[in-house]
């Protein structure tokens, strides 16, 4: 495993995994993000269709039906993409994967594509939540960005 952190940087930063607007976790329409069963996070509302990583890292999970990623921080830190909602009832039609557990990563490169058109039209959501699965354990503080201009969706302090 490589080293994602220099000695200046103790805090994680994660960047926008797709172009589009944000909005806080819980304004998701789907109470398994908006009440943060999952975690906590933020949610994009996407104008591209390449979900990309928001850091560098381990993908530790690409689901089965392609409509979900985990990725591992150096710092253990673990991010999910879920791209839309209720999306897993696709069995994976409409996405493309571009890689697989126990890939590394960097920040920026392709995880997943997926065609806006076709999941439009099975009348699914493609707010896509971000969201850190293991707070408890990792994370001693986190900032969500959801107004900000750049890149920057959350800043993550581990433990």
């Amino acid at each position: 495993m490589f080293n994602f952190f220099s000695k200046q940087a103790p805090t994680l930063q994660l960047v926008k995994p797709v172009d589009g607007s944000l909005m806080d976790i819980k304004d998701v329409p789907d109470p398994v993000f908006n009440q943060l069963y999952m975690g906590d996070g933020v949610a994009v509302n996407p104008e591209g269709n390449v979900i990309t990583a928001p850091c560098a890292g381990e993908v530790v999970l690409v689901a089965k039906t392609l409509h979900a990623v985990a990725l591992r921080a150096a710092n253990g830190v673990e991010i999910l993409i879920h791209i839309g909602l209720d999306t897993v009832h696709l069995q994976g039609e409409g996405f493309t994967g571009h890689v697989k557990t126990g890939d590394m990563v960097k920040q920026g490169d392709a995880l997943i594509s997926f065609d806006r058109a076709y999941i439009e039209q099975q009348g699914k959501s493609l707010i896509t939540p971000v969201v850190i699965t293991n707070m408890d354990e990792k994370v001693k503080s986190i900032k969500k960005f959801t107004d900000r201009q750049d890149q920057v969706i959350m800043e993550i302090s581990a433990k």
